[in-house]
């Protein structure tokens, strides 16, 4: 008999039967039970494999996911600790931490070729394309890298599939087929573009002797600009040297994507975890971590959770950033989730910031944490200007607008020189109140009483809390006069700037306009190529993206 907690929201375990068909039980294994109501199949979790049956009368362990447990010890205690800390059920917790496509999705496979015969052949009897395979075949067998991808082999040589089976049948090479892997570098690598500053070599320094073990939580509190990204990257080829692996997390996608592309041009096996992949990768990448493959992970929050079994190193970027709270069941702050993971593993932790949290800074100030500082930019670039304008004073009279004069002539000004404008603005939807100014009738939400927001391109009031949408009353309910759109929102903005700047090419990035990865990086990639001029957003743009064309920032209603 195995005690088991399940996927829900209950606090206690359940005694099941074991079948022997499925070997020795073990602590952390994922099972489906019978589970409620019509015995619905639900995943599980064995917390204990020594109970004794007695008497009763018991269901049996329907289903065995994991021949092997996916947690291994330290994140089996995480999961324990995470659910005694933020009072979270057990199962729901577990579940959490393991992409529900592990273990469901079979793993990806590819074809390889090996070399069979000791040297390239040449003559009239083979082709250029074939003594170019062989070519390719006979240099990565010196560099102790064979086998080669088929795919990657067709790449490099320009050959085609026919000339691969006709060295195969000559039995010049060889064919098999492996799981996917990581490639050793997944972009060009560009080496070292920088020379490290004497601050950066300071902290580099410092944080050498952290790197060789021990359990370490370093406040890297560095200005906007300062090249913390190239410390991470330094700190990490270290850790990877010994042979170890690196979790880097980032607060948002839309920022976990651009750090992504930088480590893919300086770092080998790098993989990504988060949400917005496909079951299929989100598998493939969880394996590559497993199994050792990986020494890079890239992610935001649940991140956090992934199976490196040679964890040697955690990064925290952006470490002030409240993305890093997950507000659903499991609720959890990755930031400190990181913090336990580091202490368990008796590794060093980085938390990278240019605002430190509260909490960081008293941590540092009763010595559980220590401060390294990065206190100018590179290069020694001066510090942006800041100015505040009051939009009271702004405001041309008798004219309602959300963008200022002042910021208006300053946009105008960027977009004169060829340079690009990124504006903030916190804050979805058209208007912020639906609004009756006759009788003070507001239209809000019918499940949780909260005010409607209206969005202009859906004609729909909507609830940002519970996602209940609502049409536009064509007059008062309450008293029949004339309601009135009061507030603003980013679709204001973006009418605004089309007004004001019919030439310019604005990008809208919000939650209603980003739906997946590939539109975050669809719309990051166009603005680093100079194809945009103006990247409106609400806090997806405030999250440490680095692009050289950018000479203003604005934000709008601070």
């Amino acid at each position: 008999m195995v005690s088991v907690v399940v996927n829900a929201n209950l606090w206690r375990c359940f005694d099941y039967l074991w079948d022997g068909e499925f070997g020795e039980p073990a602590i952390a294994q994922r099972v489906r039970v019978p589970f409620g109501r019509g015995d619905r199949l639900t995943v599980g979790f064995v917390t204990e494999t020594t109970r004794p049956v007695g008497q009763r009368k018991l269901k049996r362990v329907a289903e065995l996911i994991d021949a092997e447990p996916q947690l291994n010890e330290t994140l089996w205690r995480l999961g324990q600790w995470m659910h005694e800390y933020y009072l979270s059920p057990l199962g729901m917790t577990l579940a959490g931490m393991i992409p529900s496509a592990v273990g469901r999705v079979r793993p990806r496979r590819e074809a390889v070729v090996f070399l069979t015969s000791k040297r390239s052949e040449s003559g009239s009897s083979l082709g250029p394309r074939q003594r170019r395979i062989l070519d390719e075949l006979l240099e990565a067998k010196k560099q102790g890298v064979e086998p080669i991808a088929l795919e990657r082999l067709l790449h490099h040589s320009g050959a085609t599939r026919d000339s691969i089976r006709r060295l195969a049948t000559r039995k010049l090479i060889r064919m098999e087929s492996r799981p996917v892997r990581l490639s050793e570098l997944s972009g060009e690598q560009c080496g070292d573009p920088f020379e490290l500053n004497d601050d950066q070599r300071e902290v580099l320094s410092a944080l050498k002797g952290k790197l060789e073990g021990g359990f370490s939580c370093t406040l890297l509190y560095g200005v906007t600009g300062s090249g913390k990204t190239e410390v991470y990257v330094r700190a990490i080829r270290e850790v990877i040297a010994s042979g170890k692996q690196a979790i880097v997390l980032a607060p948002e996608i839309a920022l976990a994507t651009q750090t992504l592309q930088r480590f893919l041009k300086r770092l080998p096996r790098v993989a990504v975890l988060h949400s917005g992949l496909t079951d299929a990768q989100r598998a493939f990448y969880y394996e590559q971590i497993r199994d050792g493959w990986a020494s890079v992970i890239v992610g935001p929050r649940s991140a956090v959770f992934a199976p490196a079994r040679k964890l040697g190193l955690i990064i925290v970027d952006e470490e002030h950033e409240p993305s890093y709270k997950q507000d659903t069941s499991p609720r959890y702050h990755g930031r400190d989730v990181a913090v336990k993971r580091a202490s368990l593993e008796d590794i060093p932790i980085v938390l990278g910031t240019a605002t430190p949290s509260l909490e960081s800074l008293q941590n540092v100030r009763t010595g559980r944490y220590e401060m390294l500082r990065l206190p100018r930019r590179v290069a020694n670039l001066p510090l942006p200007t800041l100015q505040i304008v009051s939009l009271r004073k702004d405001l041309r009279r008798g004219r309602i607008e959300l963008l200022g004069r002042t910021m208006t002539l300053k946009i105008a000004a960027a977009l004169d020189r060829d340079k690009q404008i990124i504006l903030l603005m916190n804050r979805r939807g058209y208007a912020s109140y639906v609004f009756c100014p006759s009788c003070e009738w507001r239209m809000t939400c019918r499940n949780c009483s909260r005010s409607m927001v209206f969005h202009q391109a859906m004609q729909l009031a909507m609830c940002h809390y519970c996602s209940h949408t609502d049409p536009l009353p064509d007059a008062c309910p309450a008293c029949g006069r004339k309601i009135v759109l009061f507030g603003y929102g980013i679709q204001r903005i973006e009418n605004e700037l089309g007004r004001k700047f019919p030439e310019a090419r604005v990008a809208r990035m919000d939650s209603d306009t980003m739906t997946s990865p590939k539109q975050f990086s669809k719309v990051l990639d166009a603005f680093a190529a100079g194809e945009l001029d103006i990247l409106l957003g609400t806090q997806m743009v405030a999250k440490g993206l680095d692009f050289p064309k950018g000479s203003l920032v604005g934000v709008v209603a601070g």
